[in-house]
């Protein structure tokens, strides 16, 4: 809780506040411009607001640049800060006896006030729960059909969502919001890859006539499962004939080869041998035949030799004719075996069986292609429905629950303050928009009353730490009203602040509250700060104006 705030320039030097409601009083003549609307704009100045040094800049004008050492108790501790008027955006730790220890910005300050009053509500600063609830004549949260709004120019759908925030209600319809953007993101992405034709871009027509067309590739692929071993039989039996043929001509030219071979040696015999021959040579052929003429056979001989010498050039002729079939012969051979490796070797791939079954299987698969990308797309497209869905549907249970709660809890303070005959101000909560209905009381405008009423009814049901009306924000409420609400107040135990004069018109027993209660009592002639800056005003008594 908020402890204190000290300044040189106070009148008192220090203002003390305590648990529950705190009390700014002023006189019984309604003085004006004596400091009640300042101290409570200090207030929201020490929980970070920055109002202050624009709505209330004749302070630092009368005053000069100056600083505000305040206090925060949390469990038993007090935690001692400072922010000056020339550098508000820092903000100073101090010790025991408010001597600086060092500087933090004002987000980190307003963090640790975050933390320190237990606000764990994920997405919502400390400012967004705290600042909205404080109240003072100045600020530009005092609208009175805007109860929601902390300025003019905030949307609506803002104030929505920091509202749930504030009923810690925000995290289930983030976890749907954020469900609904990725839905929404990744069919994004698959819009954009089809416009750019990295993928398949297809219509419902084209959906149908892809469908169409995978039945007529899958029944054609089957076909060629079914029918693959006939196919590769006929294939075979084909080949076989193809085969065997070329076994045909390979064993013709293989029996010429050996002709054409056993020719070309006799012919290299004839012309490397030598044919001469003598007696001796006849004597084994003269013992089965005796009576051989022997002379003769030797001149036979010796004719033989002289015809192959005649002979020999067409001989040589001859042996390069036979050698060159043989070439050819063997050339032949070698084609034919290359012919019959390529058939056999067809008969395990037969290329024109894979390159059909190929070409069916690749528009088979831009068929699926086409086919599955838009089914993936209406799968995106259904999923984001269904979010945005989910999304409404939690969105609108938790809204309700939201206006239920505020408007059973103004209801009851209407009841306690002013009446259970008396109407209570209505919130209806929609997704983007709001609306905040004020009923008038006894005829008379009660402009700010519905302010008052929807921020006792969210301080009431939620962690809010802390509330602050300012004086006028109770104008024009009947008396006895007023006299109950600060019964209210009184009940709480987390700190309210309200600035108030003309007590004793709410009754002694409200009199005696706020009095109990008050923080600081200011009039005329006590005025806030240790200056009186009010046209034909004297000074202030005890004061130090050198």
């Amino acid at each position: 809780m908020l402890h204190e705030i000290r300044c040189e320039k106070f009148r008192t030097g220090v203002v003390t506040f305590h648990p529950g409601l705190n009390v700014v009083l002023g006189d019984d003549n309604a003085t004006n411009s004596i400091g009640k609307s300042t101290l409570l704009m200090l207030v929201d100045f020490t929980f970070g607001g920055e109002t202050l040094l624009e709505w209330n800049k004749d302070v630092v004008t009368e005053l000069g640049h100056h600083h505000y050492d305040f206090a925060f108790e949390f469990d038993g501790e007090l935690h001692r800060f400072r922010r000056d008027t020339i550098t508000p955006e820092t903000v100073y730790v101090c010790d025991a006896d408010y001597k600086v220890l060092s500087a933090i910005q004002l987000d980190e300050f307003t963090a640790f006030l975050k933390l320190a009053y237990g606000l764990a509500q994920p997405g919502q600063t400390f400012r967004a729960a705290v600042g909205l609830h404080l109240r003072v004549w100045g600020k530009t949260n005092l609208i009175p059909d805007e109860p929601l709004h902390a300025s003019p120019k905030q949307k609506s759908k803002d104030c929505i969502d920091n509202l749930v925030k504030t009923y810690s209600k925000f995290e289930a319809i983030r976890a749907r919001d954020d469900a609904a953007r990725t839905a929404e993101s990744e069919l994004k992405i698959i819009r954009a890859a089809a416009s750019k034709q990295l993928i398949p871009k297809v219509t419902k027509t084209g959906y149908a006539q892809a469908q169409v067309q995978i039945a007529g590739l899958e029944r054609d692929l089957e076909d060629v499962r079914q029918n693959l071993a006939s196919y590769a039989t006929s294939l075979s039996e084909v080949i076989n004939k193809e085969v065997l043929e070329f076994k045909k001509r390979k064993d013709e030219l293989l029996q010429r080869r050996m002709i054409v071979a056993g020719r070309l040696q006799r012919v290299d015999r004839n012309l490397s041998g030598k044919r001469s021959l003598h007696g001796s040579n006849f004597q084994d052929l003269q013992k089965f035949f005796p009576e051989i003429n022997t002379e003769r056979l030797a001149e036979v001989e010796a004719f033989h030799d002289g015809v192959a010498r005649i002979l020999k050039d067409q001989l040589k002729q001859s042996k390069d004719q036979l050698a060159e079939e043989l070439k050819l012969i063997d050339q032949s051979i070698a084609g034919i075996n290359t012919e019959m490796a390529a058939a056999l070797g067809s008969v395990k791939q037969p290329e024109s069986l894979v390159d059909h079954v190929y070409k069916v299987a690749l528009s088979l698969q831009t068929a699926r292609a086409s086919r599955d990308g838009y089914v993936r797309e209406q799968e995106h497209v259904d999923a984001l429905r269904k979010a945005k869905e989910a999304l409404a549907e939690v969105k609108q249970r938790i809204l309700t629950e939201i206006a239920t709660s505020v408007n059973d809890g103004m209801r009851e303070i209407v009841s306690e303050a002013v009446g259970e005959h008396r109407k209570s101000p209505r919130l209806s909560l929609g997704d983007t928009t709001y609306n905040f209905e004020v009923f008038e009381d006894t005829g008379t405008g009660t402009a700010y009353f519905g302010l008052v009423l929807f921020d006792m009814a969210v301080f009431r049901a939620t962690s809010l730490p802390a509330i602050a009306h300012d004086s006028v924000l109770f104008k024009n409420i009947s008396n006895d009203s007023v006299a109950n609400l600060v019964r209210l107040y009184a009940t709480i135990q987390k700190q309210s602040f309200i600035a108030l004069d003309e007590i004793q018109k709410y009754g002694p027993a409200a009199a005696e509250t706020l009095i109990k209660q008050s923080v600081i009592q200011l009039s005329d002639n006590a005025v806030l700060y240790i200056k009186d800056w009010r046209p034909s005003r004297p000074p202030v008594a005890g004061a130090d104006l050198s």
